[in-house]
């Protein structure tokens, strides 16, 4: 994908529906082997960091409402860091949390857990287990 000229990559929002931010940021640590069990964790160019995201009124009105998800990533790059660089850290952070799952054992259960009854986007590689 050609990089787009005019348009800042030093900053990125990531919304996720989990109520912990410090809960997301441990389990990318863990399933991303990065982190040192802070506030945050560096992929790639970019610090990622969480925080309770301020516009969500708790209101569920579809599940694929991300804007009134309780959790924002916060995915921050230096401004000297190439587009190609962060576009790619942020497409790991994404790809991460897409393929998680709510457990190991998820293939076990009714809808695998309920992932069949939430179609995710379809990863762009396989799924890391």
């Amino acid at each position: 994908m050609p990089e787009k000229t005019g348009i800042s990559y030093e900053d990125c929002s990531v919304y996720v529906d989990d109520e912990d931010e410090s809960t997301v940021i441990a389990w990318l640590e863990k399933h991303l082997g990065a982190g040192d069990g802070g506030q945050g964790l560096a992929v790639g160019p970019l610090w990622v960091s969480g925080a309770g995201n301020d516009c969500s009124t708790g209101r569920k009105a579809h599940p694929f409402e991300f804007l009134e998800w309780p959790t924002v990533l916060e995915c921050e790059a230096p401004a000297e860091s190439g587009p190609g660089a962060v576009a790619a850290a942020v497409t790991i952070v994404l790809e991460t949390l897409w393929c998680g799952g709510a457990c190991d054992f998820e293939d076990e259960l009714p809808a695998r857990g309920g992932s069949e009854r939430y179609p995710l986007p379809s990863p762009l590689r396989v799924c890391r287990r």
